[in-house]
């Protein structure tokens, strides 16, 4: 028959894999501007997400940058992406 020492050594365990587990989630989403809970933000490369909202279930505003020099606001649902605006930046 289980004694007491056996129910809080589950318990114990059981409590660290629940704390381990909120930490990774944690860590991801703290990291995480995208909606996927992936961190792609790059310096390099042509294209970087500037800014992510949430605007409802599964549904989402994303403002891209493209070379420096094109802004393109972005709408992201269940059905794809469409482009809602697009902007030049005027050489200097």
């Amino acid at each position: 028959m289980p004694e007491l020492y056996d129910y809080l050594r589950f318990f114990a365990g059981f409590g660290i894999v629940v704390v381990l587990l909120y930490g990774v989630y944690y860590y991801f989403a703290r990291l995480s501007s995208l909606p996927f809970g992936l961190k792609l933000r790059s310096k390099e490369g042509r294209i970087q997400v500037v800014e992510t909202r949430v605007i409802g279930k599964n549904r989402y505003l994303l403002l891209v940058e493209v070379d420096g020099r094109h802004l393109l606001l972005l709408a992201s649902d269940e059905e794809g992406i469409h482009l809602l605006q697009r902007w030049e930046r005027e050489e200097q």
